[in-house]
């Protein structure tokens, strides 16, 4: 019997890191993962983690939990490396992942777990760090990832490296809220022990090849497109030649978007108008499984009994697939009157495809078409910033089965102005945007904000609508801190508030990274000479901007236009607290006028409205639970220390966390990252409140509740908490 060419077995993740040095031949096609792909990633691990994580449990119960598979890579030996055939994308996403990890864990303080991850990030061999992943022109980059260091992107860089610096920011903002706190050491065991991939190993380049093509090419089955036309043409009446065209030119529409954007389209339309979205449906899952299985199962409940009814569904979805043909082209660059589907997509709400189409017609006009997507995506934005300046999460699961009911009985584009003006007056409104500052975990938000105002005032001013530019993730504009990294030019600022000051939203600009780069660090008053060549929104610090005539008419009449007199004023030689808190109301007024409901087109209703929004729950106990149940109190002060600096915080009636006047958190974890200014937190650890034991951790009396099993009742009269 002739000997296997070929050897297979599965891998842990901590195995794959720790017996292999991975390293690419020249002809494998570079690092090519886009934000979406990274985000579905994270998606993935996450809910499959959640579902059977208990924070009660000892880490070691981690190796009980159910185990998830990532796939096959290729792979041959030679050199002593792991030369990847298939498998690179994920296998280097990874290896980001794990990096990021690393230093989450270093915020919370975990180091023995951070060194541990360490040794499979890299390893040092005769004084020369090896990174896992080893390839020489990403040794800069991840060094800097590694040392949490600035790093410069060259001008020159590789597509791999550009986009594996993308990838790494995304990493930053989409790595998940509820993985950040006490999850964290349980998220990473699962991930080293019970995440694994199946190796296939090929005795030289030749054979991984011939592997490879056998995986991807050969035999082809029918995909899920394929399936769903055969069975809707198979049962139409008689016009399946011209409906076999019509279907082949949608294909060839949305293929040009992306290989995977019929199936995506599909998907989307039949959630959007189609899925029961009822508690307890299992329609959105199915469809995003199988959703051609899922049309055939459900024929009556689309309607589907006779055969003129299945030639007009699928004229329906070849129609439909035009529409979103050109939606989706409006949110990868922008187009005039549809700019807010372009935002979204810049902040990663994938899920708005399926609300814009959830309000659309295949009847509606063009007109029609581009008015309601463009309210749709204006309450989503809307929506956005104002809860990212409350500090909350936009849950685009929760917002698609909570708002798809109502987007699909609005017939018209009034009724949807209507509807969407309930859901904004139930937003929380933008007050701590007076607080409102840059920190580890927002910088994307806070860029975003900056883009917006700068591109209103620009536009304001009758020039170009620049946003795509500042938004453009290539060549990106940068935060621009007006006051350099210098406590001692301003003594007015105790030396432990200077950062907090720094990072004001008052005191930042949006420049270009090249001029950024090349004056940051001078004094103020040689920085306000340069801003007044910048942008609009960075020259109005200079006096030159409201001099009469010249160029400042157009922006002496924008600020007249726009209610803001009184608001902008020049700070020509120095720029102190005094000129921040300035500064701050001037940015509250512009982004009140940004996001002003009633000027892009909401109908506000006459009467407040105030309702509880369903929320998706990732934990077993929240705070409000300990309230509800009477073993923690509404207004408790809540204590945290970092070496020599203390933090309080107050419990509001909702089990929010409020740590100033207007900076509140949904979560103990989030409200620990603010005052330490981290990416990481574990809040149930770090907060402590006071109990006739003395002050202990907020998680001493989360485990007593779940040891108790108080929760879901009051606790027996007389009944105190003891640690």
């Amino acid at each position: 019997m002739a000997e296997s060419t070929v050897n297979a077995r599965g891998y842990t993740i901590e195995e794959l890191f720790s017996r292999a040095r991975f390293r690419f031949d020249y002809y494998q096609r570079e690092y090519t993962w886009e934000r979406d792909d990274v985000a579905v990633l994270l998606s993935d691990l996450r809910r499959r983690f959640l579902r059977r994580w208990n924070p009660r449990d000892d880490r070691d119960r981690v190796d009980s939990y159910p185990s998830y598979f990532l796939g096959p890579y290729v792979y041959y030996k030679r050199d002593g490396g792991t030369h990847l055939v298939d498998g690179q994308q994920r296998i280097t996403t990874l290896h980001l992942l794990l990096i990021h990890i690393r230093n989450l864990l270093m915020d919370q303080e975990l180091n023995d777990d951070a060194t541990s991850l360490h040794e499979l990030i890299c390893t040092i061999r005769k004084g020369r760090r090896t990174f896992t992943v080893d390839v020489l022109e990403r040794v800069d980059l991840l060094e800097a990832l590694l040392a949490r260091k600035p790093y410069d992107l060259p001008a020159m860089a590789s597509p791999s490296v550009t986009n594996l610096w993308a990838r790494s920011q995304d990493l930053e903002e989409l790595f998940p809220e509820d993985l950040r706190s006490d999850a964290l050491p349980y998220f990473l065991d699962w991930l080293l022990d019970r995440v694994y991939l199946v190796g296939i190993e090929a005795t030289d380049k030749e054979g991984g090849e011939e592997i490879f093509e056998s995986m991807n090419d050969r035999g082809r089955k029918p995909g899920a497109i394929d399936l769903l036309k055969s069975f809707l043409l198979g049962k139409a009446d008689g016009h399946q030649d011209s409906l076999n065209q019509e279907w082949r030119g949608m294909l060839t529409t949305l293929l040009n978007l992306d290989r995977n954007a019929p199936s995506e389209f599909i998907k989307t339309l039949l959630i959007a108008q189609h899925a029961e979205l009822s508690e307890g449906s299992q329609d959105q899952a199915q469809i995003t499984v199988a959703f051609h299985e899922w049309v055939r199962l459900r024929q009556d409940h689309l309607g589907l009994v006779k055969a003129s009814d299945f030639t007009s569904f699928t004229r329906s979805i070849v129609l439909m697939s035009y529409l979103y043909d050109r939606l989706v082209q409006a949110s990868v660059t922008v187009v005039p009157g549809l700019e807010p589907l372009f935002y979204n997509a810049v902040n990663g709400l994938e899920g708005q495809m399926t609300l814009v189409l959830a309000s659309i017609r295949a009847t509606d006009d063009q007109a029609t078409v581009d008015e309601k997507a463009r309210l749709v995506a204006n309450y989503l934005d809307l929506s956005y910033v104002h809860r990212l300046v409350n500090n909350e999460t936009m849950d685009m699961e929760v917002e698609i089965v909570r708002l798809i009911p109502r987007l699909r009985a609005c017939s018209s584009i009034e009724e949807l102005r209507v509807i969407l003006g309930v859901e904004i007056a139930d937003l929380p409104d933008l007050t701590p945007l007076n607080e409102y500052r840059l920190q580890a975990n927002n910088r994307r938000q806070v860029r975003y904000l900056l883009a917006r105002m700068t591109a209103f005032v620009e536009r304001g001013c009758g020039q170009p609508d620049r946003i795509e530019v500042y938004l453009e993730a290539k060549v990106p504009y940068e935060i621009e801190h007006i006051w350099a990294n210098h406590p001692e030019r301003y003594p007015e600022v105790r030396i432990d508030e200077f950062q907090a000051w720094r990072n004001r939203l008052g005191a930042l600009l949006l420049l270009a990274k090249p001029e950024n780069a090349s004056f940051n660090d001078s004094p103020y008053d040689v920085k306000v000479k340069y801003y007044y060549g910048k942008n609009r929104l960075a020259a109005s610090l200079s006096a030159l901007s409201y001099q009469k005539g010249g160029g400042n008419t157009p922006f002496r009449s924008f600020i007249t236009a726009a209610g803001l007199e009184g608001m902008f004023q020049a700070f020509p030689d120095t720029f102190g607290k005094a000129a921040i808190e300035s500064r701050q109301a001037l940015y509250r007024a512009i982004c009140d006028r940004i996001w002003n409901p009633e000027e892009i087109g909401f109908v506000l209703p006459a009467t407040p409205v105030s309702r509880r929004r369903p929320t998706i729950r990732r934990y077993l106990v929240e705070v409000s639970d300990l309230i509800a149940i009477g073993l923690v109190e509404v207004g408790a002060e809540l204590r945290g220390t970092r070496r020599d600096e203390a933090f309080t915080a107050r419990v509001e009636p909702d089990g929010r966390i409020r740590v100033s006047e207007h900076q509140v958190f949904p979560k103990l974890s989030t409200a620990g990252e603010f005052v330490l200014n981290r990416q990481s937190c574990n809040g149930w650890a770090f907060w402590k409140i006071e109990t006739s034991d003395g002050w202990v951790p907020i998680k001493t009396v989360r485990d007593y509740a779940l040891s108790r099993g108080l929760l879901g009742q009051p606790p027996e009269p007389g009944e105190a908490f003891r640690s």
